[in-house]
């Protein structure tokens, strides 16, 4: 997962960015009552000596931040006047965002203590004043029109850095409202944005887990017990683990419907106000993804589901399970036995990731040298793992539950791609360009992953751990590509339903995620039994409240697949085909690098890719176990 962000010409981009810095990681098995190994923790005395410290930033840049409003005929009377308006709102949206940084950390810390999630509430408070202040930079900027603003670009030297910015608003002209209709736009943004904040707090602090009983010994089911336990070696216990969880989950799941709903109208509400068609058009359209790219995903995914359907019958051979079900899908396919030190994963990372050259390389050994990281579990402390790099100025900060199995490795070297990212991002661009899309972030995480599996395979001592390492690409398929393929679905339907004005309850949610599962999974063919009960595992997911997000985790590991095949091949000039695109930053559209880049997504190839490396995975997984059963 990543927490990102990006300024554009626009200011109001600053305060509309807010909900997309709060979203989840695909992969996050954590167990938050492990052993305690010595505390590795960031040091946010580089963003602020303390909360004090934060405090007096805070109050000394409100009135910079009021003081943006009275801009707007400097911005409008001449390229210089718009030059120095430009560089006066950056350096404050950048203080800005180093704020939010602080507040975020310091909270997901320990999400108990009132005054940090106090903080954090500021800092969101913060976004909706400076886009109240910043309103008008769209429609100043549609005023001038694109003769004007493209001639002030061409002879004024300093607004180069804000020229992709500027012509984004220019190319978003039927979607910007007038000055005072922008101006409600971004109070309203608070409000609109409240659902998400709603479904941490429930999920993260306020419900009241169950306890189960597992191996002797009790244990609490919350989001990191569940997904720990998940896993179990034992069927039954899985099955008890599963019922117990989802069963605490379907006692708030109106309440959860209320909540996902009122997500989905204030998206509903941005996209009528601001003239787009449907809300999953709004939420590409800032970035320029073609709509025809969540289209094709979720169409070529549809048409490989045999394929993933293979590799849940393949699952069932290995585990001696006849009736494969859902809780059936987390157990690893051959029990490795290895556990893994945090210093055990950074040697691993960079053995595997060396394809990518010295550049890359170095920058991982000074980041793992540095207080970076908040690595383990404790009490209180936020679920999943993230990075945050939109500190400009200072670095990247990875929050991770790392828990020593390969999971944890893997989920490290994904939130370490998204650290080079930012590292290569802020050494190569401006503040104004620095913030890049999630479609190429993920990219750049996944990427990771890929290699780290494909060292792990080459590395392996033996047909067992060949077996467990080629598994776990099975999974990273089953995981990134077609269960985020099926949020998307999810996402997108939950979306449909409220745009045809019917009701979206718990209940009508629920529904539809069933009917996902079974078809995802092969229920109706006999590949897997679906327990209605599970169907309230949308519930939990965290992407929802992220707005059109989680698809991005599909095409990204579409597109990752594509690039480390090359990688690996030597082939001439994918090394720096992938390294320029994560020093672009923010300076193009997404979609066009990866096009130019060789890879589009709006066509059925990259993911035919996919499907092509699944297959070939299981034919050789099947040429082992053939040769065991000999």
């Amino acid at each position: 997962m990543i927490r990102t962000f990006k300024l554009a010409a626009s200011a109001l981009a600053l305060a509309t960015a807010v909900p997309a810095l709060l979203v989840a990681s695909p992969a996050y098995a954590i167990q938050a009552e492990s052993a305690d190994p010595a505390p590795v923790v960031w040091d946010l005395t580089d963003l602020y000596a303390s909360p004090d410290a934060w405090r007096a930033a805070y109050d000394e840049l409100q009135p910079q931040i009021d003081a943006l409003a009275d801009l707007e005929t400097r911005f409008s009377e001449s390229a210089e006047g718009m030059a120095e308006a430009q560089e006066t709102m950056n350096d404050v949206g950048k203080e800005a965002v180093r704020l939010f940084v602080y507040a975020t950390l310091l909270a997901d810390e320990d999400t108990r203590i009132t005054d940090n999630q106090a903080i954090r509430a500021l800092g969101a408070q913060m976004f909706s004043r400076f886009g109240r202040a910043t309103s008008w930079t769209g429609p100043a900027t549609l005023a001038l029109g694109e003769d004007t603003v493209e001639a002030w670009i061409a002879s004024e030297p300093r607004l180069e850095p804000y020229a992709f910015g500027l012509r984004g608003t220019l190319r978003l002209a039927p979607h910007t409202l007038t000055p005072d209709q922008e101006q409600i736009m971004a109070l309203a943004s608070s409000v609109t944005n409240g659902a998400g904040t709603i479904y941490g707090q429930l999920s993260n602090s306020d419900i009241p887990w169950p306890e189960i009983e597992i191996e002797g010994e009790t244990v609490t089911l919350n989001s990191q017990g569940y997904a720990f336990h998940r896993a179990n070696g034992d069927r039954e216990v899985r099955r008890d683990v599963f019922q117990t969880f989802w069963g605490a989950w379907m006692q708030y799941q109106s309440s959860m419907g209320a909540a996902l709903n009122t997500h989905i109208q204030g998206h509903i509400f941005n996209a009528r106000a601001r003239n787009y068609e449907t809300a999953r058009e709004a939420a590409l359209s800032p970035s320029n993804v073609p709509v025809a790219v969540y289209d094709q995903l979720i169409a070529q995914t549809r048409e490989g589901l045999p394929t993933l359907h293979r590799y849940f019958e393949l699952r069932g051979r290995i585990l001696g399970v006849d009736d494969l079900a859902y809780h059936d899908i987390y157990p690893p396919l051959v029990s490795l036995g290895t556990e893994f030190t945090l210093e055990d994963a950074e040697r691993l990372t960079l053995a595997g990731l060396e394809p990518f050259g010295e550049e890359y390389i170095d920058i991982l050994e000074h980041g793992f040298s540095q207080d970076w990281m908040h690595a383990y579990p404790q009490p209180g402390k936020t679920s999943g793992a993230y990075m945050f790099g939109a500190a400009y100025d200072v670095h990247p900060y990875l929050l991770l539950n790392f828990q020593g199995d390969y999971d944890g490795v893997s989920t490290f070297a994904h939130e370490w791609g998204h650290a080079v990212h930012s590292v290569l991002a802020n050494r190569n661009q401006p503040f104004a360009t620095a913030g890049y899309a999630t479609f190429v972030a993920e990219m750049a995480s996944t990427i990771n992953e890929f290699l780290l599996l494909e060292y792990m395979v080459e590395n392996a001592q033996s047909d067992e751990e060949r077996l467990f390492y080629l598994g776990e690409a099975l999974e990273q398929y089953r995981g990134t590509y077609f269960r985020q393929a099926m949020f998307a679905e999810f996402e997108m339907r939950a979306h449909e339903l409220a745009e045809s004005g019917e009701a979206v309850t718990g209940a009508a949610l629920t529904d539809i995620y069933l009917e996902l599962l079974r078809d995802y999974h092969g229920a109706d063919a006999g590949v897997m039994e679906i327990d209605p009960a599970y169907a309230m595992e949308w519930a939990y997911i965290p992407h929802f409240y992220s707005n059109f997000y989680v698809f991005q985790y599909a095409t990204s590991i579409t597109a990752a697949t594509t690039f480390a095949q090359r990688l690996l091949a030597g082939e001439d000039g994918v090394q720096e085909d992938v390294l320029n695109l994560l020093r672009a930053g923010g300076s193009d559209y997404a979609y066009d690098m990866f096009v130019e880049a060789g890879v589009d997504l709006a066509e059925p190839g990259p993911y035919q890719t996919v499907l092509v490396r699944m297959n070939t995975i299981m034919d050789e997984m099947e040429a082992i176990l053939d040769r065991r059963a000999e």
